[in-house]
C-alpha cells in the first residue's frame, strides 16, 4: 500500500476583529474624557476685541554674492564701498530690521564688514537668512 504525506496543519485565521473592537473603544473613551470640562459657575459674555502684535514693516533685504558684491535695493555696491553707501540707504529707507541675504559662499570679512556698519547705521535688529537643512 502507498503512504501519502499528511498535509500539514494551518494555522486557524487569527481575526483582526477583536484588536480593531479595542482600539475603536479606546479611541470614543479618550475623546470622550479630552472634551469634558467642568462647566463655569458664573456665565460671562466676554468683550470681542482684536489683537494685531504682528510687525507691519518688512525688514529690509540686503543681498551679499558670492564674490562679496553688495545689493542695496536694486544698485549693486563694491564690497569696499558698501560703508560708505549704507548709511544712507539706511536713512532714506528708515529700516530698524535689516535682513542679510548672503550666499554660501560669500566671503565672512564681507559679511561681517556689513553688518557692523549696519550697527553704526543704527539698526537694531539683523537677520541672517538661510535654507533649512535637510
Amino acid at each position: 500500500m502507498i503512504e501519502f504525506d499528511e498535509p500539514t496543519p494551518r494555522r486557524p485565521f487569527e481575526t483582526m476583529v477583536p484588536l480593531i473592537n479595542v482600539v475603536f473603544l479606546l479611541l470614543i473613551f479618550f475623546l470622550l474624557a479630552g472634551t469634558m470640562q467642568p462647566g463655569e459657575d458664573v456665565d460671562v459674555t466676554l468683550p470681542s476685541g482684536q489683537v494685531d502684535d504682528r510687525d507691519t514693516q518688512q525688514p529690509l533685504t540686503i543681498i551679499v554674492e558670492k564674490d562679496g558684491f553688495v545689493w542695496l535695493g536694486k544698485s549693486v555696491v563694491d564690497p569696499a564701498l558698501s560703508g560708505y553707501r549704507i548709511g544712507d540707504y539706511i536713512k532714506t529707507s528708515n529700516a530698524v530690521a535689516v535682513a542679510i541675504k548672503s550666499d554660501a559662499q560669500a566671503p565672512a570679512e564681507s559679511v561681517l564688514r556689513l553688518m557692523e556698519e549696519l550697527r553704526k547705521a543704527g539698526v537694531k535688529q539683523v537677520t541672517i537668512l538661510t535654507e533649512p537643512a535637510g
